[in-house]
């Protein structure tokens, strides 16, 4: 890599280097570099990048320059490299200056990442000054995002600042040479956090490392422990007591939810579940997410750890804390679950936890630092060989996703569940941390938290505001307080899209056909959408094709009862004697099936839907495997795991008329096999049935339009066996087929989608 003309007389030269290089010890790095090359001059923050003036001699300014791409931290990442010729100052050394505030506009601020092998190396040496204490930080890793308050990133401006260096750690700050040199986290036992274990009445049992080994004996006798960590609480308990975990549930009323564990490492994974060596790169990452994966067909932990599913969500430990709990105890896998309510944010404060977690949590371990971001634990999982963001939160926030072109200043406040918050300017768009459900008060004050902080740290302000359709969402109402007549309403679904458009860089004049399969989003016709192929820009769609709609007797009710789709959807197929012989369940048993019966002959409080995930919550209620919704996605979620049991021998009927998929005959098809066919093979073959049909649907539509491009969005597409057979149909057709790659393909990623909608908006009309 040449940057200019070499020559051997002493030349001064002006760097300016972007991208995340604030937080990563790029500074010392630079520093160590200019010494090695004998270059004078100095580096410093300026809020929104790193200035470096170097003085020397031509060539080795040029080998500087290509030593900061080829050497760079393992944490920074360079987004671009600014030189210029500048007069020589004359300097004799070269040295670190104190960051400036100057511009902050599209600050990158690294993510959490998990404690390095290094620091864990000193924190279990029993010969070095930091043994068994569980803050142990460096440059290479720790808290980041968790801690900020604002910038420059500086320790005065994090959480760290109640906590005054000691001698021996601010010499560590202090020597350019040191590994710590200006890790804004570092400290030590004298200086730093601290634990202390508390029971349920804020009674102090133990503090430090006693904390630890008092905390580990406590989850092995069957306890349930909330646990601090960098961006908020977890619950914690035995996965090897079926008391213990059910005793959770039952605390925090979830009765079949699927519990996160954490284990002590990969070999302890493995005597539970398959790891792939994609997989093992995931959870062995330093950004430590959750991943989801298959059980083994032996099963070793607690059945109620994730009742009825084929897979579990696993993560390593990452924090200090976590690898002592998990070093000192018997038990080598944990719970680990987020300590909150259902919808709710994650508990994050000390005073907080034990107001919210009170009847929940039998014991606290806490700590002293305040948590400036509440991040909760990412989870991913790979779906047809990609990996599929299911939350992307932890270890990856504030990341920026790179846009494949520039939009003007641009916020997308997100649908309702499951949401994120978007602000993007220039070809960066920052993605924010899982906020959740903002139906729930709490939760939406924690969403309007969130856009203000996201706004303070990038420096953008918004000049444009995307937000969904829907009128009734706490995010819509946010978005018009704040963006007035410069709010855009962008249609849910094709949001989705619009998202996976840019997270696969597809340039700005782009059309695809998108499949966009989900549970609900409000469509422009007033109806609930779910199973659309649109014909899409990012500009606009054209809704070309579907699924059928199908009436929704009781609205909303028919999610947690998908009983009542059954009866919607085969209404118009089957007769009253058959539809009341169906074995389905009802909150108020059969004087209910009776009333649905009877709404749906005079179509009183009947909600019309297209929704892919109502459909899959159908067939799951109609064969037994699901009556109840306990937990967002757990009738299709439960019938994707039934079907993992399946063969390949049952061809439902998969009818596509006028553009639409007709889901009465593909239903009334798992009807006329009950009993002749087993759950497990009809589960898999309704997922193929509707796998096919919107696969057959897009393609038509592609080749109609002349368009090359089918991508896949919406939360059914992390259904492995859904999204494999749509690729392979669309790959035979000879057709390129996208998903995602690093946003969420669920709700998630719908922030981003809006944001760019409403911020090309001005360019063109579609």
């Amino acid at each position: 890599m040449t940057f200019h003309d070499t020559q051997m007389e002493i030349g001064s030269m002006k760097i300016n280097v972007t991208g995340t290089v604030q937080g990563v010890g790029f500074r010392p790095f630079i520093y160590r570099l200019a010494v090695e090359h004998s270059l004078r001059g100095y580096v410093k923050n300026l809020g929104n990048n790193v200035e470096i003036i170097i003085e020397g001699e031509g060539d080795a300014i040029e080998s500087f320059l290509e030593d900061i791409v080829v050497k760079k931290p393992p944490l920074s990442f360079i987004d671009r490299i600014e030189t210029n010729t500048v007069p020589v100052a004359g300097f004799t050394d070269f040295s670190i200056l104190s960051s400036e505030k100057g511009a902050v506009a599209n600050s990158i601020i690294p993510p959490d990442t998990a404690i390095c092998p290094d620091c864990l190396g000193e924190m279990l040496d029993e010969s070095n000054r930091r043994y068994h204490y569980p803050f142990t930080v460096c440059t290479n890793c720790g808290p980041r995002y968790t801690t900020v308050r604002t910038l420059p990133y500086d320790r005065e401006n994090t959480t760290m600042i109640d906590f005054p260096l000691c001698n021996e750690c601010n010499q560590e700050y202090t020597v350019p040479s040191d590994r710590r040199y200006h890790a804004q986290p570092v400290c030590c036992s004298k200086c730093g956090p601290e634990l202390v274990l508390m029971d349920s009445c804020g009674v102090e049992l133990a503090r430090g490392y006693d904390a630890v080994v008092k905390t580990a004996e406590l989850i092995d006798s069957g306890g349930i422990v909330a646990v601090k960590g960098y961006g908020g609480f977890h619950l914690a308990c035995s996965t090897g007591s079926d008391e213990a975990v059910q005793n959770l549930r039952d605390r925090l009323k979830r009765p079949a939810q699927p519990f996160a564990v954490m284990s002590k490492d990969i070999e302890t994974v493995r005597s539970f579940a398959s790891v792939s060596a994609k997989e093992k790169d995931l959870l062995s990452s330093n950004r430590r997410p959750i991943v989801v994966l298959d059980k083994n067909d032996d099963f070793p932990l607690s059945y109620h750890v994730a009742p009825g599913m084929h897979n579990i969500g696993v993560m390593l430990p990452y924090t200090g804390t976590q690898h002592l709990l998990l070093d000192r105890s018997e038990v080598a896998t944990y719970v680990m679950t987020s300590a909150n309510l259902s919808g709710r944010p994650m508990v994050v404060d000390n005073e907080e936890a034990f107001l919210r977690l009170n009847g929940i949590a039998d014991h606290y371990l806490l700590h002293n630092r305040l948590i400036a971001n509440r991040t909760d634990d990412t989870v991913v999982r790979v779906v047809d060989g990609n990996t599929a963001f299911i939350r992307r939160s932890r270890g990856f926030v504030p990341e920026p996703i790179r846009l494949p072109f520039e939009v003007e200043p641009t916020i997308g406040f997100g649908p309702e569940l499951n949401t994120t918050v978007t602000i993007a300017r220039g070809d960066h768009a920052y993605l924010s941390q899982y906020v959740g459900n903002t139906k729930h008060v709490e939760t939406a004050r924690y969403h309007r938290e969130v856009v203000r902080h996201l706004r303070q740290l990038t420096g953008i302000e918004p000049e444009h505001w995307g937000c969904d359709l829907h009128p009734g969402f706490n995010t819509t109402h946010l978005a018009l307080e704040m963006g007035g007549d410069d709010t855009v309403f962008v249609q849910h679904h094709h949001a989705h899209i619009v998202s996976l458009m840019a997270d696969n860089h597809l340039p700005l004049d782009s059309k695809v056909i998108g499949i966009a399969l989900d549970g609900v989003g409000l469509g422009d016709d007033g109806t609930v959408w779910g199973g659309e192929v649109l014909e899409a820009t990012y500009f606009g769609y054209r809704r070309q094709a579907g699924l059928m709609p199908q009436p929704m007797p009781g609205g909303d009710l028919a999610a947690y009862y998908p009983g009542r789709m059954v009866l919607g959807i085969l209404n118009n197929v089957l007769g009253r004697d058959e539809l009341e012989r169906l074995p389905l369940i009802f909150k108020h048993g059969e004087s209910e099936r009776a009333a649905i019966l009877k709404q749906l002959e005079k179509g009183v409080n009947v909600v019309q839907s297209s929704s892919t995930g109502r459909v899959l919550a159908a067939s799951s209620a109609l064969l037994g495997v699901s009556g109840y919704r306990s937990f967002e996605g757990e009738p299709a979620m439960k019938l994707e795991s039934a079907a993992k049991k399946g063969r390949n021998i049952v061809d439902l009927p998969v009818i596509c008329k006028h553009g639409l998929l007709d889901t009465s005959q593909l239903l009334y098809g798992v009807y006329e096999q009950l009993g002749k066919r087993s759950v497990h093979d009809l589960a898999y073959a309704t997922e193929d049935a509707v796998a096919r049909g919107v696969a057959e649907l897009g393609i038509s539509v592609a080749k109609k339009r002349g368009i090359d491009i089918i991508g896949l969005s919406g939360g059914v597409a992390y259904n492995e066996h859904i999204v494999g057979r749509i690729s392979e149909v669309v790959l035979d057709a000879g057709l390129e087929f996208i998903v995602h790659r690093n946003l969420p393909c669920g709700d998630g990623g719908v922030s981003l989608g809006q944001a760019i909608v409403a911020g090309v908006k001005a360019r063109a009309e579609f």
